[in-house]
């Protein structure tokens, strides 16, 4: 691998921003799902048609979706780990694009 300095700009920013959501951020591979339901109280809004509105995250396990409830104080913290890891996959995907062009044209020594 190079050393760091023989890394364009473009590359040592990307992974520099990449470094930086790993180690000070903290990310979460998921998705963020907003669902409407009905609590089961009589006596509630929900039974008159106003539906509560709640966020959950959704991950495929085995193949199979699974949904955790995320709790009012949590949701700006988890969507905040759910958008790192999305941008890690575009740095990273960055990253990697750059290699490909760096052994397509046998300049990676």
């Amino acid at each position: 691998m190079k050393h760091r300095s023989h890394l364009s700009a473009k590359q040592r920013k990307a992974r520099s921003k990449l470094a930086q959501i790993v180690h000070e951020k903290g990310f979460l591979r998921g998705t963020i799902v907003t669902m409407s339901r009905v609590c089961g109280n009589p006596n509630c809004r929900c039974a008159k048609g106003q539906k509560h509105v709640s966020l959950y995250l959704s991950r495929s396990v085995g193949g199979k979706p699974k949904l955790m409830f995320i709790p009012k104080r949590y949701e700006e913290m988890v969507k905040g780990w759910v958008d790192n890891s999305h941008k890690i996959k575009e740095l990273m995907e960055q990253v990697s694009l750059d290699l490909w062009d760096a052994i397509k044209e046998r300049r990676f020594n």
